[in-house]
């Protein structure tokens, strides 16, 4: 019902600009709210449950999901801005995922109400749909913590707040600040207010979606480019973290065993990149250089997907730090995909350990973070997660192998760029291309695999399990 309502703001902006697609946006928001109105009264109980078990937090995760998907591609349909109601569902997963990949050849030419409706949708995604819930409408979740647990990106969820749902109106609150700041000072440096606005939903989200056919780069400006790069940095930092150092506890972050990490490999990779292309004489300067490859190296780190140029047309050794980074991921508790600067942490962690009992086989070591003994129970889930990540690639991979006629390097990278919330690939998925020449089974499998990363594998995988229908 309250997707349906927000489908009313892209309305409220054709009306502005006096566009096309205002029937479109309240017939899509009748038929949402209309929707889930049948729902309310189909299964209205009288007794609020005082309990949701894991089971149905998984269910009802899932379910949010891609129904909202589902929903949020009418708009894209009812216009016509595709012919095929898989292209539309492939843009609307995308953008509630917060992947970035498009099925779009050409995006200037759609009204101002559709490109709203398509950042504003990674806006939502980027927070979470049912975090926002749990904010909003904490009576309808008396199983918020279970739920918001299913849904935040990460191995944990810090619960700062007496109540969840004062939690997630605080992170909110943050995000939205952000957002703000973000909007403002792209209008300082030129920025129209529409644009300003839609870059800055996709940018605090990790989102990518831009309103140019060329993204950032259409606007070759290096204050603006810079400003993007550092707020994508935020948005891939825990917005606990931020919520601490905004409210007079600053070395909370600073003394992040995880945020270090993060920042130390985002500073690493950059400077790597920033010397391959020095020496390969892809710019001229350094400063043009580092500006370049900072901003990618954030943008794929953080799993947003924004592009300056083609890195597509970089050398091999660049190209292959970018592919890397797709499975890194930003921190636990921020709106980034892939696999986690936390878990990474741990893995590596963990490889040290067992090179140390080669020498020393007896040794006790347990893995700590923050100075925290982690359980070999969580040690071991961290690694099975990861295991099964690189499996669940794999196939995906295979799978678009198997369904399109491109090239390996296309298939893998679409793969990744999917499962890691990422959007732009390699090859004929690369950040000057997009996924309108792939075949509906292909965009399907693409947008089924989003949702997978977007809820962290086993939200989605356990419902294949025919255990968990059995009551």
């Amino acid at each position: 019902m309250y997707l349906g309502l927000f489908m009313l703001l892209p309305a409220v902006c054709t009306l502005f600009y006096g566009q096309d697609d205002l029937i479109t946006f309240l017939l899509s928001a009748s038929i949402t709210s209309l929707a889930g109105l049948a729902l309310f009264v189909i299964f209205r109980t009288y007794e609020i449950p005082t309990e949701i078990r894991r089971r149905e937090g998984f269910f009802i995760a899932a379910l949010c999901w891609m129904l909202a998907s589902v929903f949020g591609a009418i708009p894209y349909y009812l216009y016509g801005v595709f012919a095929s109601p898989v292209d539309a569902l492939f843009e609307s997963t995308a953008g509630f995922t917060t992947t970035g990949a498009t099925a779009l050849v050409s995006i200037e030419g759609l009204p101002k109400g559709i490109l709203f409706w398509r950042n504003f949708t990674q806006w939502l995604g980027g927070m979470g749909i049912i975090v926002l819930g749990i904010a909003i409408f904490p009576r309808l979740f008396a199983g918020g913590a279970q739920i918001m647990g299913l849904e935040t990106p990460g191995p944990t969820t810090e619960k700062f707040a007496p109540k969840i749902a004062e939690t997630a109106k605080k992170l909110w609150i943050v995000y939205v600040a952000f957002t703000v700041a973000l909007t403002v000072l792209l209008i300082f440096g030129g920025m129209s207010f529409f644009d300003a606005l839609t870059h800055s939903f996709s940018t605090l989200s990790t989102g990518g979606f831009s309103c140019r056919d060329l993204s950032i780069g259409a606007y070759d400006s290096a204050y603006i480019q810079w400003m993007i790069t550092f707020f994508m940095f935020l948005g891939g930092t825990s917005f606990v973290l931020h919520f601490y150092f905004f409210t007079g506890k600053p070395k909370r972050l600073l003394k992040n065993s995880e945020f270090r990490f993060y920042l130390f490999f985002t500073v690493a990779a950059a400077i790597f990149i920033t010397l391959e292309l020095m020496q390969t004489g892809v710019y001229k300067t350094f400063s043009e250089s580092l500006r370049y490859a900072s901003f990618q190296v954030v943008s794929i780190i953080t799993t947003t997907g924004f592009t300056t140029t083609d890195f597509n047309a970089w050398p091999s050794f660049a190209k292959w730090v970018i592919f890397m980074l797709m499975f890194f991921g930003a921190c636990a508790g921020s709106t980034s995909g892939s696999v986690k600067a936390l878990r990474i942490m741990v893995l590596f962690k963990k490889a040290h350990r067992e090179i140390k009992r080669l020498v020393y086989p007896s040794v006790v070591s347990p893995i700590s973070i923050e100075g925290k003994s982690i359980n070999e129970k969580a040690v071991s889930s961290i690694t099975s997660f990861f295991i099964l990540y690189v499996f669940l690639f794999a196939l995906i991979a295979l799978i678009v192998l198997m369904l399109e006629d491109i090239s390996l390097e296309s298939a893998i990278s679409a793969s990744a760029a999917a499962i890691t919330n990422v959007g732009p690939g390699f090859d004929e998925v690369g950040p000057a291309s997009n996924y309108s020449h792939l075949g509906s089974l292909t965009k399907i499998v693409l947008s089924l695999a989003m949702i997978i990363g977007r809820l962290e594998l086993y939200t989605i995988l356990v419902l294949f399990m025919p255990s968990f229908w059995k009551r």
